[in-house]
């Protein structure tokens, strides 16, 4: 599994999500709460993720959240669903 480099990409969003000022409060909320979501199964040697095609789906939909006016962080989340889509989910 590419455990280092999920814990990687999430360290980058939430420095991106804690540093971007002009993101709406829910938003970040939103954001925050699904990396705390992956970041807890990637580390659950119990959890099986092969084939969790919500998960992605939730990611892909918050992406388009972002996408207009916060580019960097779109950026990222296209990066974690790469590698989630890499990893067979």
């Amino acid at each position: 599994m590419h455990t280092h480099e999920m814990s990687e990409i999430l360290f980058e969003l939430r420095t991106e999500l804690a540093q971007n000022t002009n993101l709406e409060h829910h938003k970040r909320q939103i954001m925050e709460a699904l990396a705390d979501e992956i970041d807890a199964r990637i580390h659950d040697p119990e959890v099986d993720m092969n084939g969790d095609q919500f998960l992605l789906t939730r990611l892909k939909d918050a992406a388009k959240e972002y996408e207009a006016n916060h580019p960097k962080i779109t950026n990222i989340v296209g990066r974690l669903s790469d590698l989630l889509a890499r990893m067979g989910i």
